[in-house]
């Protein structure tokens, strides 16, 4: 029990001071929104993991979660017939199974918002983070969106205050988006088998996170106005500037689901493929060194096995572990949690689940891309200030995500 204990505080430390080391100005750093973040963090992860009342809450949310995802195969199983059966003659087949559904998602979450309730839900928490916090209500807004939205829509629905929001408001943003995993991406991820509970909690823990390590290395230096923020009721309007219909809302998600579903698969195609074609080079060169399993998975192992430590995951899982936070950073989420479910009988139920917290955010290299494009069309004036922060937003990510997943560690007694 204490060994756990010392061993995630200890965990969190080094993240801490890592993402201290960052700082830009360690003199002005709020230290009453470092504390009150890793505070709320802590809070979250006894409320999932050890209070009865908020274990049923999760339980109640994961079946939820369950429901929808069984209304949404209903659409697969009319589509696709018997291909979207996992269980039939044909078996799995991923992109119908497991990527497909997120256009059904991207839809439904359209709908939340084009009545308004997402909105009110954004705007209650949001308003909850900001006050506990002392952030702003455009950052605090944009942490809260994550959870359901991915990084580009979450930027989107605070677009027109980006180009007047301070330095430090920008960068929580960038960190918040690389940080997250969106609502759709999420459900495709319990395609996979990959725990609901525990995705659902880092989806809401990764709020605090993003915003308290990013206040940590930009601190705050401008006075933040009251007035700075207010509900954005035009989310789903259309470009024209026609207020959007509820048909709109099913037929732009559903676009941008088919859009997403898409890409994810075009990128795993390319990925896996490339990461294969790699390994088997690796493993010629390593043959002729007497390394025969000599590959990216056994490297990125050894590179990120330390980090695995940290966290609490176990010596002998460690090596496993690394690999996958290694697939995570340099390639992407889904390949990484693929590549976990495959493995995943191979963890005990601690390190499944401090490995779900910190694999769970788009922070890898190819986000980069995606966040600058998103950034820089919505700010363009701020083009130097955006891209000398890329690759800190992408390292503080990453370190929250890890946060994260120590925190959880301490929970497993």
């Amino acid at each position: 029990m204490l060994i756990s204990i010392a061993w995630g505080l200890l965990g969190c430390a080094i993240i801490v001071s890592l993402t201290f080391l960052m700082s830009e100005n360690k003199k002005i750093i709020n230290w009453k929104t470092i504390t009150i973040g890793f505070v709320l963090q802590v809070v979250l992860g006894f409320i999932v993991f050890k209070w009865p009342v908020g274990i049923a809450f999760i339980q109640i949310i994961s079946n939820g979660v369950d429901s929808v995802m069984d209304a949404g195969r209903e659409g697969l199983q009319f589509v696709f017939g018997e291909l979207a059966n996992p269980d039939g003659a044909v078996g799995s087949v991923f992109v119908i199974n497991v990527l497909t559904i997120m256009v059904f998602l991207t839809a439904l979450i359209a709908i939340l918002y084009h009545f308004k309730i997402m909105q009110f839900f954004v705007r209650i928490v949001g308003g909850f983070i900001s006050k506990i916090m002392k952030t702003g209500h455009v950052e605090s807004t944009n942490a809260v969106t994550n959870m359901f939205l991915g990084m580009t829509q979450s930027a989107i629905s605070v677009k027109p205050y980006i180009s007047q929001i301070s330095r430090s408001q920008i960068f929580a943003i960038m960190v918040g988006g690389l940080a997250s995993v969106s609502g759709a991406v999420l459900f495709g991820l319990v395609a996979l088998g990959i725990p609901v509970d525990y995705l659902l909690s880092a989806a809401i823990m990764t709020a605090p996170a993003g915003l308290m390590l990013a206040k940590l290395v930009i601190p705050e230096t401008e006075e933040l106005s009251k007035s700075e923020w207010k509900e954005i009721d035009n989310f789903n309007d259309s470009e024209s500037g026609e207020k959007s219909t509820f048909m709109d809302a099913i037929i732009d998600g559903s676009r941008d689901g088919v859009n997403l579903t898409v890409n994810a698969a075009m990128i795993l195609i390319s990925i896996i493929g490339l990461v294969a074609l790699v390994n088997i080079i690796l493993g010629g060169i390593g043959s002729i060194f007497g390394m025969d399993n000599l590959s990216l998975n056994l490297i990125f192992g050894y590179l990120f096995s330390p980090l695995a430590i940290i966290m609490g995951i176990p010596w002998n899982e460690a090596l496993l572990a690394g690999s996958l936070l290694g697939e995570k950073l340099i390639l992407n989420e889904f390949v990484a949690f693929t590549s976990f479910s495959e493995v995943i009988g191979q963890f005990s139920d601690k390190s499944t689940a401090i490995m779900t917290f910190a694999l769970s955010g788009f922070a890898n290299i190819g986000s980069i891309g995606i966040i600058l494009g998103i950034m820089l069309g919505v700010a363009p004036k701020r083009k130097h200030e955006i891209q000398g922060m890329a690759m800190k937003s992408l390292i503080v990510a990453t370190l929250a995500n890890l946060l994260n997943g120590a925190i959880v560690g301490m929970f497993f007694l």
